[in-house]
C-alpha cells in the first residue's frame, strides 16, 4: 500500500521540485527593495558629519524669464509675512506666423486665459480673486534677462481687467474678456517683431481686497495660456473668426515682493541658523551650511576613505505636513565662480536614490549626496553647500526645518570604507 502511494504521488513530487529553481530566482528579485532604507545595502563604518555653521540667507538674485510655470496672487503667514507674485508677459504672434495684418479687421471681442491647476494655500478651497489686467508703458524685451526683482511701468488709466473672479477646486482655467482698449494695440499691419513692439506686454496681478491666496500658472498648455480674439473683416457681418496670440510661452517673467514687518523672520539678508532654518519660495529665503570642521577632521583621519553612501537629513519643524515643498535641491558654492549642481543630482535619474523629496516616517527630507561628500572629502575641506526648494519660482510652499544646534539637527550620514 505504501508503495502504491508513493508511486501515486511521485508527478505530484516531481512538477513541486521543477518550480525550486523559478523559487529561488524570485527570492532574488527586485521585488520589495524600495521597503527597505537604500543606506542598510551597504557594508563599513558608519559615521555623522555635523554642520559646524549654517544661515538662511535671502535668495536676492532669482531669475524668473521664461520659465514653463509660474504663480500669481499674495499670501500671508505669522513666520514669513506677505508676499506677491505678478506676472508680466508679452504678447507674441503664434509660432509660424512672421507677420500679422489685422489692420483691415473688426475686432469683436478679446479674451485672454490662464491655466491655473491648483491654489495655495488650501486646493479644495473656493478663492475669489480680484484680478487686474494692464498693459506695458514699454516694450517687454525678448533678449533681456529678468529676475524676482524686476519691473516694467504699466499705462495709467482704466485697467484692460478690473474684476473678481471665483475658482473652484476643479477649475482648471481663468477667462477674462479684455476692454476695448488693447483691440487698437492688436489690429496691426506688422512683422512679428514689430508686433511685440506695439503691443509691449500685459502685466497680469490679483489684487490683495479680496481672499488672499495664490494661483499656480501652467504656461505648457498653449491651447490655454492665450489671447483669443474675435474678429470680422468689415464688408462681413457673419459669425466672428478667431485667432489666437501666444501669452506665457512668448517672453515673460515674474515678480515678485516680500513684507516682513511682524513676521517672525525679519527679512534680514542672513538668519541665524543654530535652531531654525528657513526655505521660502518667490525670492525668499535660502539655507546655506558648512560641514567644514567635520569634513576636515574625517579627511585627516580617513585619508583614503571611500564613501559608499551618504544622506542628508533635513528634519521638518513645520507641524503641517499636507503644505510642505515637494522637494529640496543642493548647490556647491564654488568661491569665485558661480554655484553648480552636486554631482548626485546631476545624475539622480540613472543612478537612483533619495532624490530630497520628504519622508513622513523619519519627518525630514532626505538626500543622497554620496558623490558630493566625496569630492569634498577628496579636497579636504568643504566650500558650503546651498538648499533650496526646487519649485522656488512657481510654488509658495515654504518650510521651517531644524538647525545646526537643534534636538535632531541637520546632519549627514554616511557609510564607508578604507
Amino acid at each position: 500500500m505504501t508503495h502504491r502511494l508513493l508511486r501515486a504521488a511521485m508527478p505530484l513530487l516531481l512538477a513541486a521540485a521543477a518550480l525550486l529553481p523559478a523559487a529561488c530566482i524570485d527570492e532574488e528579485s527586485g521585488l520589495g527593495l524600495d521597503l527597505v532604507d537604500e543606506s542598510t545595502l551597504f557594508e563599513g563604518h558608519r559615521h555623522t558629519l555635523y554642520a559646524d555653521r549654517a544661515l538662511s540667507v535671502r535668495d536676492d538674485s532669482l531669475l524668473t524669464s521664461d520659465y514653463a510655470y509660474g504663480i500669481v496672487g499674495n499670501h500671508r503667514d505669522a513666520t514669513y509675512g506677505f508676499v506677491s507674485a505678478e506676472l508680466f508677459t508679452q504678447i507674441a504672434l503664434n509660432d509660424k506666423m512672421g507677420s500679422i495684418n489685422f489692420a483691415s479687421q473688426t475686432i469683436d471681442s478679446v479674451v485672454l486665459s490662464l491655466s491655473s491647476r491648483s491654489r495655495y494655500p488650501d486646493s479644495t478651497a473656493t478663492y475669489n480673486f480680484h484680478f487686474e489686467v494692464r498693459q506695458l508703458a514699454e516694450p517687454l524685451l525678448g533678449d533681456t534677462s529678468y529676475y524676482a526683482s524686476s519691473t516694467l511701468a504699466v499705462e495709467g488709466g482704466a485697467p484692460l481687467f478690473d474684476n473678481t473672479l471665483t475658482l473652484a477646486p476643479g477649475d482648471t482655467l481663468v477667462r477674462m474678456k479684455l476692454s476695448d482698449g488693447l483691440a487698437s494695440a492688436l489690429r496691426s499691419n506688422a512683422s512679428a517683431e514689430e508686433f511685440v513692439q506695439l503691443t509691449r506686454g500685459l502685466r497680469i496681478r490679483i489684487v490683495d481686497d479680496a481672499d488672499l491666496g495664490m494661483a499656480d500658472l501652467d504656461f505648457t498648455r498653449t491651447n490655454d495660456s492665450r489671447i483669443e480674439v474675435y474678429y470680422h473683416t468689415y464688408d462681413d457681418d457673419t459669425a466672428s473668426s478667431l485667432y489666437t496670440f501666444l501669452l506665457g510661452t512668448a517672453s515673460h517673467f515674474l515678480h515678485f515682493s516680500h513684507d516682513y514687518s511682524g513676521a517672525a523672520v525679519d527679512g534680514s539678508d542672513s538668519l541665524d541658523g543654530s535652531q531654525q532654518l528657513y526655505l521660502e519660495p518667490l525670492a525668499g529665503y535660502n539655507t546655506l551650511l558648512s560641514f567644514d570642521t567635520a569634513i576636515r577632521a574625517f579627511a585627516a583621519a580617513h585619508p583614503t576613505a571611500t564613501v559608499h553612501h551618504a544622506e542628508l537629513l533635513l528634519p521638518v519643524l513645520t507641524p503641517d505636513h499636507s503644505s510642505l515643498p515637494e522637494r529640496v535641491m543642493a548647490m556647491k558654492k564654488n568661491p569665485g565662480r558661480n554655484d553648480s549642481y552636486i554631482s548626485d543630482l546631476l545624475d539622480l535619474y540613472t543612478l537612483g536614490g533619495y532624490d530630497g523629496s520628504f519622508d513622513e516616517a523619519r519627518g525630514c527630507y532626505r538626500m543622497r549626496v554620496t558623490q558630493h561628500v566625496q569630492n569634498i572629502i577628496r579636497q579636504g575641506y568643504d566650500p558650503g553647500t546651498l538648499l533650496l526648494l526646487d519649485a522656488r519660482r512657481s510654488s509658495a510652499r515654504r518650510v521651517v526645518a531644524a538647525g545646526a544646534e537643534a534636538a535632531s539637527p541637520v546632519r549627514i550620514e554616511l557609510v564607508y570604507s578604507e
